[in-house]
């Protein structure tokens, strides 16, 4: 087989694997497609909701039957980059360098084994 050859297949093959994946993508508008994906229950799609991990209008919007539908892309760009693991969270009070961490439970329960 030559390079030529080779280079064609792996073409081929790459552009069904894009095809797939467009279709795929396209069905991660509703809670239950997304917990899925994400590998999450719907309550924890939720919270990322209720939490703002998931941020209106980039993330989900609210449709004209007053439903959430999800956004893909900023699904699947939320599962390759999981900046909701550690959220910082500035203090009411104002004061200089002072934060609250609030990790995620998983996350929690390992800090936890360790201390």
């Amino acid at each position: 087989m030559t390079i030529e050859s080779r280079l064609e297949n792996m073409q081929n093959q790459l552009t069904n694997v894009i095809e797939l994946l467009q279709i795929s993508i396209s069905s991660l508008n509703s809670k239950k497609a997304v917990a899925n994906f994400l590998g999450k229950s719907q309550k924890t799609i939720d919270n990322y909701i209720k939490n703002e991990s998931f941020i209106k209008g980039k993330h989900y919007f609210i449709n004209e039957n007053n439903k959430v539908e999800f956004i893909p892309f900023a699904i699947v760009e939320f599962k390759k980059n999981p900046k909701h693991k550690i959220k910082i969270v500035e203090d009411d009070k104002k004061e200089v360098n002072n934060h609250t961490i609030i990790l995620s439970e998983t996350s929690s329960n390992i800090l936890k084994g360790i201390v």
